[in-house]
């Protein structure tokens, strides 16, 4: 048996207990992957991550699980583990993840992590996955403008806009959820308003619902985050160059602040960028 340390850390807030949960295993180094599942369902929070050493042409290679399988890419996780391994430092990092090396800077308590650039998907109304999507939420029939899509930026998500009422009172339906999910390629809905938020100076209110991954609402899914803003500038309700900050987990008591910025142009996004400040919760150790 080894004794392997972790740092807790709550992502995209700047108080304790809001945000994302993250676990950071400083040394994943001896744990096989079966026992870091293992500690990803023990720890039964949306995100662990196991710092390796490097590979390629990255610092570290990180590897990231959730309570139900790993993933090759996630937000808050690349975002919490780059403030754990600079100890808040101002600096920059490079991180290998399971989609390639992605660049992650710390400045002024603030980390920010580029993304691959995005995909965009189909748009939904003009197929039958329309009405199916609005039964797997639970909402009153509606055209959304714009339009449902899937976007990725390293994850595929769909985006699926409408009012503030609709979103804070989502009845989902997760077996019809998860298949829609699966019949359109994405590994979870965002659903979301561009036209109001709970906080001024928020532009979207949204709320995260994945599939496949032992949790039923994330508070903060920064790999959503990149893919929105493309998605918003693509559609006229952004601008590139600009902060674009989206609000999320306010639904179940988690608040949460994913800062977005945009470069190019409307139909040619040149680069992608999202952060958010991370705050030190705590930490443990395990036995492995």
């Amino acid at each position: 048996m080894t004794r392997h340390e972790y740092a807790l850390v709550d992502v995209f807030t700047d108080r304790k207990f809001g945000g994302n949960q993250l676990a950071v295993f400083h040394d994943g180094r001896g744990i096989d992957d079966k026992t870091m599942q293992a500690v990803a369902k023990e720890l039964l929070i949306a995100e662990t991550t196991f710092v390796l050493p490097r590979e390629k042409d990255g610092d570290h290679k990180v590897r990231i699980f959730t309570p139900g399988r790993e993933l090759p890419f996630a937000g808050h996780p690349t975002v919490g583990t780059t403030w754990v391994l600079s100890g808040g430092r101002d600096g920059g990092l490079k991180l290998e993840l399971g989609i390639g090396t992605i660049a992650v800077t710390v400045k002024g308590g603030f980390v920010e992590m580029d993304q691959p650039l995005p995909t965009f998907g189909p748009e939904l109304e003009s197929s039958e996955m329309h009405p199916r999507l609005v039964a797997a939420l639970g909402v009153d029939s509606y055209a959304s403008n714009p339009p449902n899509q899937v976007v990725s930026c390293g994850n595929p998500f769909l985006f699926a806009p409408m009012g503030m009422r609709d979103v804070q009172n989502l009845q989902l339906s997760p077996p019809a959820l998860d298949a829609l999910l699966r019949d359109v390629g994405a590994m979870g809905v965002y659903a979301f308003t561009p036209f109001a938020s709970v906080t001024p100076g928020s532009d979207v209110h949204g709320r995260m619902f994945p599939t496949g991954v032992g949790i039923t609402e994330d508070p903060a899914t920064g790999s959503a985050a990149g893919p929105l803003g493309c998605y918003l500038v693509r559609h006229g309700l952004a601008r590139t160059g600009e902060t674009i900050v989206a609000e999320q987990g306010f639904e179940i008591g988690r608040p949460s602040f994913l800062r977005i910025r945009i470069d190019g142009t409307r139909e040619n996004v040149t680069g992608v960028h999202v952060g958010g400040n991370v705050v030190d919760v705590g930490g443990g150790w395990m036995e492995l």
